[in-house]
């Protein structure tokens, strides 16, 4: 492929491997569509196993001439493959050095975005003749998680207050704490903003650079200390015009105004 090497080595059965490998292509080819600039350590191979223990997740440390990302699967699940991948891969377009409740927070929005992104494209134009009719289960998977995030909030409160979001992100801003089903309902909310406005995925490469502390500027050197607070000021201040709208509505919708 184009720009990126993928090592799939999840399954010993090399069938599965290559029955994989089918939605993985598609969820990267549309990150190099979104993000064209690239991630900000370059392009390197792609390494995919699985880790039924700690996975999913991105294998630290970081390999210097590779990425190594790990699912958590028993199964050919495109949907589960999709949410996974799509997190970890958001992770290499932001600075896999880096670590914040902000990355966190875009990768559960763009892992959303993948499972409508995929159900529309292969309800239109199905990969293979035996999953003419899988795209329907991105749409069940992606309900499913959301049904049981929401499970755990007070729905009432949810549904009156519209400072629901900016008051979880602010929680996330004073603790970094991180609830992944509020994370997850929070993404949700996010998502219409994303997609209203396409080129907000550009985005992606300046949200390492925003950390404090910031990354090397060296990209082969590796940090220690990969706990970062995310500055909106410095955010706002590094992205170029063309999202000067996007990171207002953004910050209008999370409450981030107040910090710049």
């Amino acid at each position: 492929m184009e720009k990126w090497t993928i090592n799939n080595n999840v399954f010993d059965n090399s069938e599965q491997n290559d029955k994989l490998i089918i939605v993985i292509n598609d969820i990267v080819e549309e990150f190099i569509k979104l993000i064209p600039a690239g991630p900000p350590l370059g392009y390197k191979p792609i390494e995919i196993v699985n880790d039924t223990v700690s996975g999913p997740t991105f294998f630290w440390p970081l390999g210097r001439d590779f990425y190594k990302i790990a699912l958590n699967i028993s199964d050919i699940n495109y949907n589960q493959i999709a949410f996974q991948f799509s997190q970890e891969l958001c992770r290499i377009y932001c600075d896999p050095r880096m670590r914040s409740w902000l990355i966190q927070l875009f990768s559960h929005v763009f892992a959303l975005y993948t499972l409508d992104f995929l159900g529309e494209k292969w309800e239109k134009n199905p990969p293979d003749k035996d999953l003419e009719d899988y795209w329907y289960n991105f749409d069940s998977y992606k309900s499913n998680l959301l049904g049981a995030a929401f499970s755990k909030v007070d729905i009432v409160k949810y549904q009156v207050a519209n400072e629901w979001v900016q008051y979880q992100v602010n929680k996330l801003r004073k603790n970094n704490r991180l609830n992944r089903g509020k994370l997850l309902i929070i993404a949700y909310e996010l998502l219409p903003l994303f997609k209203e406005h396409p080129e907000s995925w550009q985005i992606l490469p300046y949200i390492g650079k925003c950390s404090v502390p910031p990354p090397p500027e060296n990209t082969e050197e590796i940090v220690e200390n990969r706990n970062t607070i995310p500055d909106f000021e410095s955010l706002y201040g590094m992205v170029p015009e063309n999202l000067k709208t996007f990171i207002n509505k953004f910050y209008e919708k999370t409450g981030a105004r107040e910090l710049i």
